[in-house]
């Protein structure tokens, strides 16, 4: 691993989350970054041994329900305690790093979570930027109405309760690096009810613009970026994020590209996306 450290975050009721930190001395920005459903952090090692050549310094931390972190796999809920988890990892941030500036970088549900979180988080407006990656706002398979409606019923009655998340793995990057997540033991393709549906309703009111919004985020620059080969995340979904705030995105669609975009595809190993966001993020002015 790439100069990785570890440490534990503390939450209620002794909650603990497994943080990571890809470290710099001194370095001229932070990331905030925030994996997908069924994965762990410790999948980005790569991406941070990049950042970390541009002297981008970043933490990161297993959600709820994944790697190391306390909770039963694939329950990454209620959304509230998932923000202020977020929230947490920013002051370790800037206990490290008092004065460098933070960006915010999700992928996949990480995206849901972190688009979900300049809207409304605690931290929203501090945020240097934000980098969007394949976000869930919709569902190639899309699910139909009778389902949604069982599962958000049901989810009242046994909100832990866990379902296949239906992840191919073959479509999900480079096949190099599709046969290490099949291998990783930290990895799982289990979702809870309560976070299916907190997924499914974020990514509604995100597509349709009517979610809670509320502090500076929207004001930050955004790079959001896209796979136009991904089966899991309909692109359509960041189409319509980046018509929504054209005023503050910057939108690349990557021909060719899987769903994790940074693992690429049947003829890409994902650098030229890691190095683009690298270039952005070194080229962001602070707020």
């Amino acid at each position: 691993m790439n100069n990785m450290k570890q440490f534990t975050l503390e939450r209620e009721n002794g909650y603990k989350i497994q943080g990571y930190k890809w470290d710099v001395e001194n370095p001229d920005k932070t990331v905030c970054l925030i994996h997908g459903i069924g994965e762990h952090a410790g999948r980005y090692d790569r991406l941070a041994g990049v950042f970390n050549d541009n002297n981008i310094a970043v933490f990161a931390m297993d959600l709820r329900g994944h790697g190391k972190t306390d909770g039963k796999r694939g329950d990454c809920a209620p959304r509230k305690s998932v923000l202020e988890d977020v929230d947490a990892l920013i002051d370790e941030i800037k206990k490290e790093h008092p004065n460098c500036p933070v960006v915010i970088y999700g992928h996949s549900m990480g995206g849901n979570i972190a688009l979900d979180y300049r809207n409304r988080g605690k931290y929203n407006g501090d945020a240097a930027g934000y980098v969007i990656s394949a976000p869930w706002v919709k569902l190639v398979r899309s699910v139909p109405k009778p389902l949604y409606v069982f599962v958000k019923a049901a989810r009242k009655l046994a909100p832990t309760l866990t379902i296949s998340s239906s992840v191919n793995t073959s479509v999900l990057g480079n096949p190099i690096h599709n046969k290490a997540y099949e291998k990783d033991e930290l990895v799982h393709k289990r979702i809870s009810l309560r976070c299916a549906v907190d997924g499914f309703d974020i990514g509604n009111a995100l597509y349709e613009d009517t979610h809670e919004i509320s502090g500076e985020g929207r004001k930050r620059p955004m790079l959001l970026m896209h796979g136009d080969c991904d089966k899991i995340c309909d692109i359509a979904g960041s189409d319509r994020i980046f018509e929504n705030q054209k005023a503050t995105c910057e939108y690349i669609r990557w021909q060719g590209l899987y769903h994790e975009i940074h693992n690429g595809g049947p003829d890409s190993d994902g650098t030229e996306v890691i190095e683009k966001a690298a270039s952005w993020i070194c080229k962001l002015t602070t707020v």
